[in-house]
């Protein structure tokens, strides 16, 4: 999966990824110790946590950014379009 880090014409943070998620996102969240962003699924009938996490920690800005706002947009794209977009709340975790 490919991703990146883009703000919208308003400013909001917006993670962009262009692999298709098994599930629908819930919310997105932020792990204090690695600095890494998780997409948590919202899986129909489970009360188990899962997600996707991408590999490469955020950096001081975007981190300053989320802690300021709340939250950030999320976005799916294919052959350079943008097939949905979610404004999801970010919570912290220092797990």
């Amino acid at each position: 999966m490919n991703a990146g880090i883009v703000s919208l014409v308003d400013g909001t943070p917006c993670i962009v990824y262009d692999e298709k998620l098994p599930y629908a996102v819930s919310y997105v969240e932020f792990n204090e110790e690695n600095h890494q962003i998780t997409l948590i699924y919202a899986i129909p009938d489970s009360t188990a946590k899962q997600g996707r996490e991408f590999s490469f920690p955020l950096d001081r800005p975007f981190v300053d950014l989320l802690r300021e706002r709340g939250d950030v947009a999320v976005a799916f794209v294919k052959d350079k379009q943008v097939i949905d977009l979610n404004i999801y709340t970010v919570t912290f975790v220092t797990a």
